[in-house]
């Protein structure tokens, strides 16, 4: 056997080996349709899950009246009071005196009184009819000084927004004697019985009047019902806030020296509601004003509870430019097609159409995850996708033919990309909400003022129609009702 010949016949032994490898691989290997995985869909079922529950929020409400308003009213009155000299006459001694107002102090203590100090300065005659050897002589002198009246009213806001007030006064005038016919006449008891009898009653009057007259009642009313209208927030998308007013809470009156305060609280609940604009009238059946109910402290600050409702079909449209498309995945050319997200149980199930042109291989996987907020990236995604116990089993049998490598790669590109941002929609609730409180006039008297300081997620649960993320918006909330001397009855 020649050289040429030996090669020829190696060179066909290997051939022939190659084809019987060829025919040995070639007729185990699956088809298209061994490739083919068709899992069962999770039920689409969502397992109720309770409603966060609403905290408390306390609207501050402070009713201020200015002293200065009450002081000037008090003093233009009593200088018209006192504008003629008052006459008396005791025995043979007959008085004209005439008190001219200076301007008079009033000042408010941190218990809620105030004290007022009345500065006098009194001027007049005082004549003496007397016998002397049968004639009777007149003598007349003038009398001069000055006095200062003071007068103590400690108000006392009731439960039933009643005002009342409880008064002390005295009077202080320097040793004024004068000597008529050899008698001495003590101007300051005189004085002193005039002051007592008909100026500091007429003083008290004035002021009492006044403050117990304030009707603070009235404007509270007013922004209670006020409060019972929802708030448009933004129109487009609508985000409305509505409140429910449950209680008015008080302290006593204070003062800072210039300003006489009433503190209140209202006790509500308040949400926000984002979407169709609310179309029901306003609940006004519970709008009358309730009595006071009186606590130690007072502390401000409300929690508004802003549900967002994420619907499946809003992901599916935001994570389907990502996922719907050829992957390579293991070297493999893989195709996405047919996202579809639903509820199932207290997860989120992900069905995702998929196709290997190279090995025939094609079918319908499910993956199972629980949804998560991440509030630095403010947006929801899926934590620990993993496939359904149907999906997986299916998966193992295609694993021992073509090797499953690729399907983790599929499930983490998924995991990925399934990440839907709120941060827009969290920056849209926080200014708008921000713009409103900032300073919102109800009425001529009272301004609505408040900040929103956080936004923080309360819980996350699946619906029938989407993920819901109860988000709460903390702050303060406070209400002026200034009481100016015009409002005075």
């Amino acid at each position: 056997m020649t050289k040429q010949m030996r090669i020829q016949l190696i060179v066909g032994v290997v051939s022939i080996g190659v084809v019987l490898i060829c025919v040995v691989l070639f007729f185990p290997m699956p088809r298209g349709s061994d490739l083919t995985i068709q899992a069962p869909a999770p039920p689409w079922e969502v397992t109720p899950a309770p409603l966060p529950s609403p905290l408390l929020s306390v609207i501050a409400v402070k009713a201020n009246v200015p002293i200065q308003d009450v002081k000037t009213l008090a003093e233009s009155e009593l200088r018209d009071y006192l504008s003629k000299p008052i006459q008396r006459k005791e025995g043979a001694i007959t008085y004209a005196i005439k008190l001219n107002l200076d301007s008079l102090t009033m000042t408010g203590s941190s218990d809620g009184t105030i004290s007022v100090n009345v500065p006098f300065q009194f001027s007049g005659w005082a004549r003496v009819s007397k016998k002397i050897f049968g004639q009777v002589v007149q003598q007349r002198e003038g009398i001069e000084g000055t006095a200062t009246a003071s007068l103590t009213l400690a108000p006392t806001l009731n439960s039933d927004w009643r005002i009342t007030a409880e008064t002390t006064s005295d009077i202080s005038i320097q040793k004024a004697e004068i000597k008529i016919l050899g008698i001495t006449i003590s101007v300051r008891r005189i004085l002193t019985e005039l002051v007592r009898e008909a100026v500091l009653p007429k003083l008290e009057n004035l002021i009492v009047t006044y403050i117990t007259n304030i009707d603070i009642k009235t404007r509270v009313a007013g922004l209670w019902t006020k409060l019972h209208e929802p708030i448009v927030i933004n129109q487009d998308p609508h985000i409305t806030l509505t409140i429910e007013p449950l209680k008015i809470l008080a302290q006593q009156l204070t003062s800072d020296g210039k300003i006489l305060s009433f503190s209140l609280g209202i006790e509500t609940y308040i949400q926000a509601n984002m979407g169709d604009a609310l179309t029901d009238a306003p609940d006004t059946t519970t709008a009358d004003l309730p009595d006071i109910q009186f606590v130690d402290a007072l502390e401000s600050g409300y929690h508004v509870m802003a549900p967002i409702e994420i619907p499946y079909v809003a992901v599916e449209g935001f994570a389907k430019p990502h996922v719907e498309k050829s992957h390579e995945l293991k070297g493999i050319d893989t195709r996405v097609k047919n996202l579809t997200l639903y509820g199932s149980g207290t997860q989120l199930a992900a069905g995702i159409a998929f196709s290997m042109p190279a090995l025939g291989a094609e079918g319908q996987l499910y993956l199972l995850g629980t949804p998560v907020y991440d509030a630095t990236a403010m947006s929801v995604s899926v934590a620990e996708f993993d496939y359904t116990l149907t999906t997986r089993s299916l998966l193992l049998d295609i694993a021992q033919t073509v090797g499953a490598g690729f399907f983790p790669d599929l499930r983490a590109t998924v995991e990925e990309k399934l990440v839907f941002p709120l941060e827009d929609r969290l920056t849209e609730l926080h200014k708008k909400l921000a713009e409103v409180i900032a300073e919102r006039r109800i009425g001529s008297s009272v301004v609505l003022r408040g900040t929103v300081d956080t936004i923080t997620p309360e819980a996350l649960y699946l619906t029938q129609t989407g993920v819901h993320i109860p988000f709460r918006l903390q702050g303060d909330l406070t209400c002026e009702v200034n009481i100016s001397s015009s409002q005075f009855p």
